[in-house]
């Protein structure tokens, strides 16, 4: 038996030994075919435990659990739980200390922080219920992909938090030997390190490929526009950003291997992964309580865009209820055709601030935008920033052989500056910038599209 046939046994017999991670594998592999009904009494029962922990021992929602009649001579009333008022990183920052749960000495917790995509980081505290949850989820989604635990894999990857090329610990470089990762830095990706990477993939000649949709994204594109061949793995799981129609085109046809699309955060972890039919993102039942609402907080229709909004049914050490993640997206109109039960998001469209607003209060989604750029062959990459309602700011990287020249391409900018006033109002203002690149958000992730108007 080659060590690489050890590492499997060996990584699972670990987290079976240091928590209820495999426990927690098992229990939510027998409970993926459930039907509906079943279904939602495991996790309304798991949202009912919640709610009762927070009540007893989150300062922070006694009174509003209490008030607003969710709960009621300790009997919970989940008819009553749309009255939870709505939480967001600005509120976790400022009501930090109530929300912890006061039993917090009694469980094992660390402090984590989001990445600050959307400009505004946070502290939060998760507990290891949490994690071996987060951890079986992760198990599980790979599964989905035909990827089993010890088999190659490469991570593709861009965080301060997570990475730090050549300072990996010892305990860490160990852990990745152990688990047969190698992981490459996409916090920022030059040419130079996309053909070292290439030939990483080629050498490890991976079974799976973890990465930001938008770094797998601009590899395929550099893998295709340089000619070079590429290993071909068995699957691609694309997170950390929204998978566009386009991108996910560009990265199946380049790496012959079926893209798997991953939803999820670090305040709440993984909430949905697509399975082997792609026909939207099962969301994780026994993990999440996912709601899609509109502006009025009223439920939104399948297939009608709204916010997306979530509790996180297993971190007990601080209870995320009703969080406002950030996102817009969708249910799915149809059931998957693999005959789960689970939820289904037919898509994750963006961020809240991907939505642009005219001065008419009409809201444009940043897609529309994003579709004016695509397959221009002197385009490298591009940003399009709303800084005020009748003001729109475009970034423009253009390909090396097209030059910062604007003659070459001032005909094709006049049409996009036309469909932008299309919808915007002729009046909007259409500011373009030539650079030489568009910075990555603090967490290394890319926009497309940014909104700095509030609704």
């Amino acid at each position: 038996m080659t060590v690489t046939a050890i590492k499997g046994p060996v990584w699972r017999t670990i987290l079976f030994l240091r928590g209820d991670s495999i426990s927690n594998l098992n229990e939510f592999k027998r409970l993926q075919w459930l039907d509906r009904e079943k279904m939602t009494a495991v996790q309304q029962d798991r949202l009912t435990r919640l709610l009762i922990h927070a009540y007893h021992h989150v300062a922070y929602y006694r009174d509003i659990l209490g008030g607003n009649g969710v709960i009621h001579n300790g009997s919970v009333n989940l008819d009553r739980f749309s009255s939870i008022p709505l939480l967001d990183k600005s509120l976790i920052s400022k009501h930090y200390a109530e929300l912890t749960s006061d039993d917090l000495s009694h469980r094992n917790w660390c402090e984590n922080t989001s990445g600050g995509s959307t400009g505004e980081p946070v502290r939060f505290i998760q507990d290891k219920r949490y994690h071996d949850a987060l951890l079986a989820t992760k198990i599980l989604d790979d599964l989905w992909s035909g990827y089993s635990i010890g088999e190659r894999k490469i991570i593709l990857w861009g965080s301060e938090r997570d990475l730090f090329v050549g300072k990996a610990r010892l305990r860490t470089r160990l852990g990745r030997w152990l688990r047969n990762e190698t992981w490459l830095n996409a916090f920022r990706i030059t040419p130079v390190q996309m053909r070292l990477y290439v030939k990483c993939i080629n050498d490890f000649k991976p079974v799976q490929i973890l990465a930001y949709a938008e770094s797998i994204y601009e590899l395929s594109r550099f893998i295709e526009r340089e000619k070079l061949f590429i290993f071909r793995p068995k699957s691609i799981m694309t997170s950390a950003g929204v998978l566009q129609a386009h991108m996910r085109e560009t990265i199946e046809r380049v790496f012959q291997a079926p893209v798997f699309n991953r939803y999820g955060s670090r305040e709440v972890g993984d909430i949905a992964c697509e399975c082997d039919h792609h026909q939207g993102l099962h969301v994780s039942p026994f993990t999440h309580y996912v709601e899609v609402i509109r502006q009025d907080g009223s439920p939104a229709d399948r297939g009608e865009v709204g916010e997306i909004v979530i509790t996180l049914l297993t971190n007990y050490a601080m209870p995320l209820l009703r969080y406002r993640i950030g996102d817009i997206g969708a249910w799915s109109e149809d059931p998957c055709t693999c005959g789960s039960a689970w939820p289904l998001l037919k898509h994750v469209a963006g961020r809240v601030s991907d939505v642009f607003r005219t001065k008419a209060a009409t809201q444009i989604h940043g897609e529309y935008f994003t579709h004016l750029f695509y397959f221009r062959n002197w385009l490298n990459k591009f940003q399009v920033i709303q800084e005020d309602p009748d003001l729109i700011h475009v970034l423009i990287v253009p390909q090396e052989q097209a030059g910062k020249s604007r003659e070459l391409y001032a005909k094709e900018l006049d049409e996009i500056t036309e469909k932008i006033r299309l919808v915007m109002g002729q009046d909007c203002e259409i500011r373009y910038d030539i650079v030489d690149d568009i910075a990555p958000t603090p967490s290394g992730k890319y926009r497309y599209t940014i909104s700095k108007v509030e609704n």
